[in-house]
């Protein structure tokens, strides 16, 4: 009723195993390379719309750099322009203000020539009153 065991006996089944697991490696090794495949298909159509940008980038920044040291020299002037400017302002501001300084001086000159006559005619005339209340009242 048993058989005895040897390993002869096993030859053809492991026969058998050995050809199902080599279909199913070789099944799964296409099913690797067909997702490598479209890994790459996906990759080859993203690095060509890269392609495309980067020479649409190109050809616009390209002129803009062209004109890089044209835009930069004219701001330089226009720089040294804007500081000669603000130095003149700076002059004229000096000026204005010694101006009116000088203008507040002479306008002031007067007031205190006006200013100190008063006062000398204010303390002459109380001394003078004082002087001849004095008088009356002896």
């Amino acid at each position: 009723m048993f058989e005895t065991f040897t390993w002869e006996s096993l030859f053809p089944f492991m026969r058998f195993l050995l050809f199902v697991g080599g279909v199913a490696a070789m099944f799964v090794f296409v099913f690797v390379l067909r997702n490598l495949a479209l890994l790459l298909s996906s990759t080859k159509e993203a690095m060509d719309e890269t392609k495309v940008a980067v020479a649409e980038i190109r050809d616009k920044a390209v002129p803009i750099l062209d004109n890089v040291d044209t835009t930069v020299e004219q701001l330089n002037v226009q720089l040294e322009h804007l500081d000669t400017i603000m130095t003149n302002l700076q002059s004229t501001s000096d000026k204005v203000a010694h101006t009116a300084e000088t203008a507040s001086n002479i306008a002031q000159t007067p007031v205190d020539f006006v200013t100190g006559i008063t006062d000398k005619l204010t303390r002459g005339w109380r001394e003078r009153k004082a002087h001849s209340e004095d008088k009356t009242a002896e």
